[in-house]
């Protein structure tokens, strides 16, 4: 079985952000990660983004180190995960790369993270990290 490497990571929006930049990055970062067969989330909440990338390590350290830490868009990036995994925790999930931009959404992915943290460390460590992320319920 082929292992897939993960980087989660939580930043602060620029305040200047508009709503409409805002949905720039979401569908950028949609057809972006999904043409080059990327899996994961993003998430905007309260001047927040978080975001879990999972894929090739050579391509996916090479997007965050070089482009994701250094655009102006957000700051204050801090790194949750950043390490191979022996499984893609979202291949079950959406085999495309997803922002989460709704209730709906969000609720979706929490009940999948929920019957997947008995089965990975890792989703229960993103369940955690989700519910202290979205202050909604």
């Amino acid at each position: 079985m082929k292992s897939v490497y993960t980087i989660c990571y939580f930043s602060k929006a620029s305040e200047d952000l508009s709503e409409e930049e805002i949905q720039e990055i979401f569908d950028h970062t949609n057809e972006r990660n999904n043409e080059r067969g990327v899996r994961g989330i993003l998430l905007h909440s309260f001047g927040n983004f978080f975001q879990v990338l999972e894929g090739d390590e050579a391509y996916l350290t090479s997007l965050y180190d070089t482009k994701i830490k250094h655009d102006t868009r957000h700051h204050s990036v801090f790194e949750v995960i950043n390490k191979e995994s022996p499984k893609s925790l979202f291949e079950e999930y959406n085999s495309r790369f997803q922002t989460i931009e709704n209730r709906e959404q969000l609720d979706e992915i929490k009940a999948y993270l929920k019957v997947h943290s008995i089965q990975s460390t890792t989703s229960d460590k993103l369940s955690r990290l989700l519910r202290s992320f979205i202050i909604l319920d």
